[in-house]
């Protein structure tokens, strides 16, 4: 699954973005109406990362992973893995995050591999793309 999108602001704020998880919390969710609380975050290589989102219906999913490669402000890997009881609980895949400045901006690819279903790869490209229109909204809100 593979997901580009332009973004006006620099690749260090949109690394900043990924870096700080009061900034993750802010647009790092599917949709407006599903809210993010970030549970443990360790922005460094090895470090680790736990969210919880929950959803208006009262359930909640919680997902957690380790950086495998952070290197400002062009590029961040990390696990991705779902917890049970989710329907996608054990799938282990991997986000590849890339920024490159392009236009006075940043041209941003999410590449997130090893789904292995196609109904996770939907679910997944969805809710990229819902938190790719939260960043936008939010980079162009903070100067």
């Amino acid at each position: 699954m593979l997901v580009r999108r332009f973004l006006s602001a620099s690749p260090d704020r949109v690394f900043a973005a990924f870096a700080d998880a009061t900034l993750v919390a802010r647009w790092l969710r599917p949709s407006p109406d599903i809210a993010l609380t970030v549970l443990a975050f360790d922005f460094r290589r090895g470090g680790a990362y736990r969210f919880a989102y929950d959803v208006p219906t009262g359930e909640r999913m919680v997902v957690g992973g380790t950086y495998s490669v952070i290197e400002p402000p062009s590029r961040i890997v990390f696990s991705w893995l779902i917890e049970p009881p989710d329907e996608h609980a054990g799938i282990d895949s991997e986000v590849i995050v890339t920024l490159a400045g392009k236009d006075a901006g940043t041209e941003l690819t999410i590449r997130h591999t090893k789904l292995g279903r196609a109904d996770a790869d939907l679910r997944h490209d969805q809710g990229w793309r819902g938190a790719l229109d939260l960043l936008d909204a939010r980079l162009r809100e903070e100067p």
